[in-house]
């Protein structure tokens, strides 16, 4: 059975892929950083096939944690065929407002976390010949939000390492792909690291939180599209690059898609060539 890393499990897309995963015969280990604050549903899995799916500790931001978690898994499972990046935190605030020890949080967590993964992961599965990653990024990668300026950064970040890293790792029956997610319903706004505006940016960021706070409301609860894509994302022999879910909600993205579609095809062929 094929082995799946999944980071972020408590609650949303982690929560609910570790599920899909386990479903269709997976052997998965669920990761967070509180493993007893795991769903029921998860504990569930875990006590029905202890062998199969395991809930286990890991903080992205901690070195000595994730290297531990990828020992675990070579040593419970034999190998890993999927890393999905999915641990992520938000945050709202001006850049001027916001200051480096929380952009260096958002990095740790949103880029650097998962990038030390990566390469943890990489030795094993090139000497496997094969494997995934898979990078939740956002469809906040793709804009410029302005008061979501580190998170966006971040996100922009990630899916950048991702399409580089797509074409060095092909050859090696590696392929790194991004799911971007539009706005539903999960536990990120709760933890979300925001910043008070200060009174040059006060009356816009009122305005854009009244708006933004009006688009989640409105997002769907329903986050299938997301574990379809992701789903896709792990199985599709020739995966795309980019695997968007819930993009159209947001009508600035159609055309930014399909700007970056020539791109995608120019990375494939580069990859063919090497």
């Amino acid at each position: 059975m094929p082995v799946v890393l999944i980071t972020g499990c408590s609650s949303g897309f982690g929560e609910a892929s570790a599920l899909a995963f386990a479903e269709r015969g997976y052997q998965v280990v669920a990761t967070m950083r509180r493993p007893e604050a795991a769903s029921a549903r998860l504990k569930a899995i875990a006590h029905a096939k202890p062998t199969d799916f395991v809930i286990a500790p890991l903080d992205v931001t901690d070195a000595t944690m994730r290297q531990g978690i990828v020992d675990f898994v070579v040593e419970q499972f034999g190998r890993i065929d999927i890393l999905v990046n999915n641990a992520g935190v938000g945050a709202r605030g001006s850049v001027e407002d916001t200051p480096d020890s929380q952009w260096r949080t958002m990095f740790e967590t949103n880029l650097f976390g998962p990038l030390d993964l990566i390469r943890r992961v990489l030795p094993i599965m090139r000497a496997q010949g094969a494997g995934r990653v898979i990078n939740v990024t956002s469809v906040a990668a793709l804009m410029k939000t302005p008061f979501m300026g580190a998170y966006c950064a971040s996100k922009h970040a990630l899916d950048t390492a991702t399409a580089a890293l797509n074409i060095e790792t092909r050859g090696f029956g590696v392929q790194v792909v991004s799911v971007m997610p539009g706005p539903f319903k999960t536990a990120l706004p709760q933890k979300s690291l925001d910043r008070a505006a200060s009174a040059p940016y006060a009356a816009a960021a009122a305005n854009f939180n009244r708006n933004f706070d009006g688009l989640e409301a409105k997002a769907p609860e329903d986050i299938t599209p997301v574990v379809t894509a992701l789903l896709a994302a792990a199985t599709d022999a020739e995966p795309m690059l980019r695997y968007t879910a819930g993009a159209e909600v947001v009508p600035i993205l159609p055309p930014i898609l399909q700007a970056l579609a020539p791109m995608e095809k120019i990375g494939l062929h580069l990859t063919g060539q090497g």
